[in-house]
């Protein structure tokens, strides 16, 4: 569904971010990308999504070039959580915001209210749909992000640190929805710094170091190998296996 190859990126001129990535990425695979901070993860992230274009190498879609599909096209089959949701909301009611990308599909008025109806339920968010989703905290705010991909319904999701800003019961809630999307065979590629949310959620690990691949297979055997991860470690723990990796 989604590969990577020999990607190559640069920030600027002689200032390499990633090395030569070469990945492949199966329909319906769980994938948690794991790595030290300035490893080159988001940037990644962004790449798979047609968001930065490559300095060398290609990144392809179904077995096609990012770079030779319509970006709307492309919206519609992938979706993409930021860090800070705040970046991708725009509108003044929650119910606005999860409608904003079926309206771009042009999708009927009441397939539309439908699909928005259900992503407010789905994600506990029914009683906001009139509010400001600046008005909301922060968790409540990634969560309307999260409404707004459940809506679109893409085939491929790319999360840059969901769990990020949860408290038990809004990580909760996201996790049954990761649940819900794994049942219904949708690709998810996620970046995480929690062992304890890798381990529930993802079945493969991929470890980047310094913009390169170093590591790629199965969650429980990724995390044993690193050093000073035992399951049910923190996710300090985690971050602390991959300083001993540098």
């Amino acid at each position: 569904m989604l590969s990577f190859d020999h990607l190559c990126f640069s920030w600027a001129p002689g200032n390499p971010c990633l090395h030569d990535i070469t990945l492949q990425i199966a329909s319906g695979e769980q994938v948690a990308i794991v790595g030290d901070n300035g490893a080159g993860k988001s940037t990644l992230l962004r790449l798979a999504a047609g968001l930065l274009a490559p300095t060398s190498g290609t990144v392809s879609w179904q077995q096609q070039a990012l770079r030779e599909q319509r970006a709307l096209a492309l919206a519609s089959q992938i979706g993409f959580l930021f860090q800070e949701s705040e970046r991708q909301l725009f509108h003044s009611r929650v119910e606005d915001e999860i409608a904003f990308g079926l309206r771009l599909q042009k999708l009927p008025r009441e397939e539309i209210r439908l699909r928005v109806a259900t992503a407010l339920e789905e994600c506990e968010l029914t009683k906001w749909a009139a509010s400001h989703p600046l008005d909301l905290d922060a968790g409540q705010r990634r969560m309307v992000a999260v409404a707004c991909l459940h809506a679109m319904q893409p085939a491929l999701l790319l999360l840059d640190e969901p769990s990020r800003d949860f408290d038990p019961r809004w990580l909760t809630i996201l996790e049954r929805w990761l649940a819900s999307e794994r049942a219904k065979g949708t690709t998810i590629v996620a970046i995480s710094h929690d062992a304890e949310f890798v381990r529930r959620n993802f079945t493969t690990l991929i470890e980047l170091k310094a913009g390169r691949l170093i590591g790629h297979g199965h969650t429980s055997e990724r995390l044993a190998a690193l050093n000073g991860y035992r399951p049910h470690h923190s996710s300090a723990m985690l971050l602390a296996a991959l300083d001993q990796r540098r």
